[in-house]
């Protein structure tokens, strides 16, 4: 299953909400009667969030002792990888009746297996994929409250850039052929840049979500140092335009910096932005998970 294929197939609202909630570590359901292209869907979504470390329930641990471990690993060592947890279909009957938080977790149901009830998880994003199509649902998430400025941008980064470059190599074999006697058949075999058009997805969106990734990190360390001074009766804050110019990174509004550093590393720190003691969402004042 190659997931720059199904983005093409579904509104750029709907790929963005999804990469929004992998960043952001809302959980992710997926259904569908196909075990095997569900749990193959789980692998495509885990892979495209890459500074995080990778648990596979039922195989990189079983019990809720070893899920709590690594839980408060997090919390008490900034420093360490966070974790994203995929849960295949086969196990996740399992899951949802042994855990509570499932923060940061990909998880694959087969549909008309048995009856999955999803009390437990109160906020998450259902995928479901029929199959000629793929249903994107938010389930207790208010749409109104999604900045997805960062998103949109990265998929029209991704797009732009394989189109410059798979017309470049292009340009550069035609150049080769003009003048040459060639089947017209033979020359369509030798442009079709299908395969390599998918690495160059896969590449320029890495970057860009490493990119992201650095500069949040970046911002992390100076708001950490700022609360730091805070509880020292310091009074420390920062202009949300210094801030991202220290980091070297202003391609998305403080807000939703500020989202996805109390996501990964659950601290809030909107009281240290000059002028902001809340998430501002376009013209209400309101925190995501509100």
């Amino acid at each position: 299953m190659n997931f720059f294929k199904i983005l093409e197939k579904i509104k750029k609202k709907d790929a963005s909400l999804i990469i929004y909630s992998l960043l952001d570590r809302v959980p992710i359901l997926v259904f569908g009667e196909n075990q095997e292209k569900v749990d193959n869907f789980l692998i495509e979504l885990s892979e495209l969030i890459h500074f995080r470390k990778e648990l596979v329930f039922s195989t990189d641990f079983i019990t809720k002792q070893e899920y709590d471990d690594f839980l408060n690993n997090e919390d008490i060592d900034f420093n360490c990888q966070r974790t994203h947890i995929r849960c295949p279909s086969n196990v996740s009957k399992n899951a949802l009746e042994k855990f509570d938080d499932f923060k940061s977790w990909i998880i694959g149901v087969k549909e008309g297996k048995h009856k999955i009830s999803t009390n437990k998880v109160k906020k998450y994003l259902s995928i479901y994929l029929s199959k000629n199509n793929i249903n994107i649902t938010p389930i207790g998430l208010e749409m109104k409250r999604y900045h997805h400025f960062l998103e949109n941008k990265i998929l029209q980064k991704v797009s732009q850039d394989t189109e410059k470059s798979i017309t470049r190599m292009e340009r550069v074999l035609l150049e080769k052929l003009r003048s040459k006697e060639i089947e017209k058949d033979f020359i369509k075999t030798l442009l079709d840049f299908e395969v390599e058009k998918n690495e160059l997805k896969k590449n320029i969106f890495k970057e860009e979500i490493q990119n992201f990734y650095s500069g949040a990190k970046r911002a992390f360390f100076i708001l950490n140092r700022l609360y730091i001074l805070n509880d020292l009766n310091i009074n420390a804050k920062i202009g949300s335009k210094t801030l991202l110019e220290s980091i070297d990174y202003a391609e998305v509004p403080i807000e939703r910096m500020l989202s996805f550093i109390e996501r990964e590393w659950g601290i809030n720190f909107s009281n240290l932005i000059e002028n902001g003691k809340k998430i501002i969402v376009g013209d209400k004042i309101q925190s995501f998970w509100g």
